[in-house]
Order: C-alpha cells, then structure tokens, then sequence
C-alpha cells in the first residue's frame, strides 16, 4: 500500500490532498484498514494509470500482511 501510494502520489501528503481526506486517514489505510481507500476507487482509477484490480490487489495484499506476516514479525521480537 506504501508503495502503491508512493508510485501514484508521491507522498501519503500528496495523496490525501488530491483525493480530499486528512493525512491521518492516508495513515490509516496504511496502518489499520487499507480497504477504505476503496471508497475513493473511481477517483483513483480515473485520474492515475491504475485499475481497479490493480487497487483491490494492493488492499488484499496489505490486509494480508496485516493479519498474518504483521504478528508474526512482532512475535519474532
């Protein structure tokens, strides 16, 4: 998702100007739930060289790390 963000915004800044919601909710999709920039999908799509796909993919892959790989790593500590 970092890099998703990074690749099509330049910065969670950047992202959370441009598609009207505070830095802290661009954190948060990061953080906790990635599946909310969904709700900006069609804004996304229109304006960046993305799909939809492509974006579900990116939020499927970070709850993924967030359910699974993230614990694990804080297991590990």
């Amino acid at each position: 998702m970092r890099d998703f963000i990074k690749k099509h915004y330049g910065s969670q800044k950047q992202c959370a100007a441009e598609l009207g919601v505070t830095e802290q909710t661009v954190g948060n999709w990061v953080k906790r739930n990635p599946r909310g920039i969904l709700k900006h999908a069609k804004k996304i799509v229109n304006n960046k060289n993305t799909t939809y796909l492509q974006l579900h993919g990116e939020v499927e892959f970070r709850e993924h790390e967030l359910e699974v790989l993230e614990p694990i790593r804080e297991g590990e500590v």
